[in-house]
């Protein structure tokens, strides 16, 4: 029997107290996977003929592993926007987050013109809020948007807990002194987001492939026994302001940014835990401390930027600021990509020693 360990000498009956290189490659890739496809919750699109589901959630993931900061963002803006509608329907029978969400994921089509239906047009569509008489009611039940769905509690739950005992084991290899990679430190940085992006995105439907067709109600409508044509219907919170909808759909822009700010400098944060990891060579080390610290700071200088162009006539000048920032912010992530894997060929032993009470805790990879 072969042992498949670097720079160890074991005999092989003590395999479980130890880890292979391809198993701390496979469980950072496992992770990093789970937290840039499966947290992955994209819109539906906003009329026929658009781009599949599929295209979009591809999209989403391309943009999740350059740029997370910028998919936590968006996700606070459609948490923030569902919460506004959902506080605006709170009169509605029945109403609830997930069809807060639904409607800022464009779910309901309108085929006469279309396109999605919009914020501020929910009320003119019995099957979204149906009106009997002075109360309100959502037509369309929760279980028939998460019928469409493809994800469920059950199995956001054990995305979560991977992720959680991928942060449990960083934790513990910290505290009983053995090292990490640099490649768990970078997974460490996509867990801890993602971990942040499935609370905002609990509710949101998962991979929806099509809307649901809804027909805007007529402009009369002929008296029933539940309606009395002498007394106007009485009006609810949502038909005396309804809902506020241009807000609704456009959070605040500091705060938008200032999530994108905070998100961005915990991820550079992470990546400074490294800082006195072994590296091969003395140029990789300073790169790789040069680089965690620009990837931290970068976010808030870019924040800067973009308050000072919203409140300063120096348009140019910021603008060559910004043009610089991004661009060299993008090259120095990959320098960092480049030296999480460039690390792994020359690793401490006792980067593949393990606890002694991990393998007592289930889990995946």
């Amino acid at each position: 029997m072969t042992c498949f360990l670097q720079n160890v000498s074991v005999d092989c009956n003590e395999l479980r107290n130890y880890r292979t290189m391809w198993g701390i490659v496979y469980s950072c890739l496992l992770t990093v996977f789970a937290c840039i496809w499966t947290a992955a919750h994209p819109n539906l699109p906003h009329s026929d003929g658009d781009a599949s589901v599929f295209e979009s959630r591809v999209s989403l993931m391309i943009i999740s592993l350059v740029s997370p900061e910028l998919t936590l963002m968006n996700a606070w803006d459609q948490f923030v926007a569902s919460r506004i509608i959902s506080k605006k329907c709170k009169m509605v029978e029945g109403w609830t987050l997930t069809h807060s969400y639904f409607i800022v994921m464009n779910g309901f089509f309108d085929p006469s013109t279309r396109s999605a239906v919009g914020l501020d047009d929910l009320q003119q569509y019995p099957k979204i809020i149906e009106k009997t008489g002075d109360t309100r009611k959502a037509a369309t039940a929760r279980k028939e948007i998460l019928d469409r769905s493809k994800g469920d509690a059950f199995s956001k739950i054990i995305i979560v807990l991977q992720l959680l005992w991928f942060i449990t084991q960083y934790v513990g290899r910290w505290a009983s002194h053995l090292h990490r990679s640099q490649l768990e430190t970078m997974t460490l940085a996509y867990a801890a987001l993602s971990l942040v992006l499935y609370v905002l995105w609990w509710h949101k439907p998962v991979n929806i492939q099509f809307p649901i067709h809804v027909t805007k109600e007529s402009p009369s409508v002929p008296p029933t026994s539940e309606t009395n044509v002498d007394q106007p219907t009485p009006k609810m919170e949502t038909d005396a302001d309804p809902m506020s909808l241009v807000q609704v759909s456009e959070p605040k822009f500091n705060d938008s940014l200032f999530i994108f700010t905070a998100t961005g400098m915990i991820f550079g944060g992470i990546h400074c835990l490294a800082w006195s990891f072994p590296f091969p060579t003395r140029t990789e080390m300073i790169l790789w401390r040069v680089s965690a610290i620009y990837v931290t700071v970068a976010p808030a200088f870019l924040f800067l930027a973009v308050l000072a162009e919203h409140h300063s006539h120096l348009d140019e000048a910021i603008y060559v600021i910004i043009a610089v920032l991004i661009p060299l912010y993008a090259a120095v992530r990959v320098i960092l990509l480049v030296l999480t894997f460039s690390s792994l060929r020359s690793p401490p032993p006792s980067l593949y020693q393990t606890p002694s009470w991990s393998s007592f805790l289930p889990h995946f990879g």
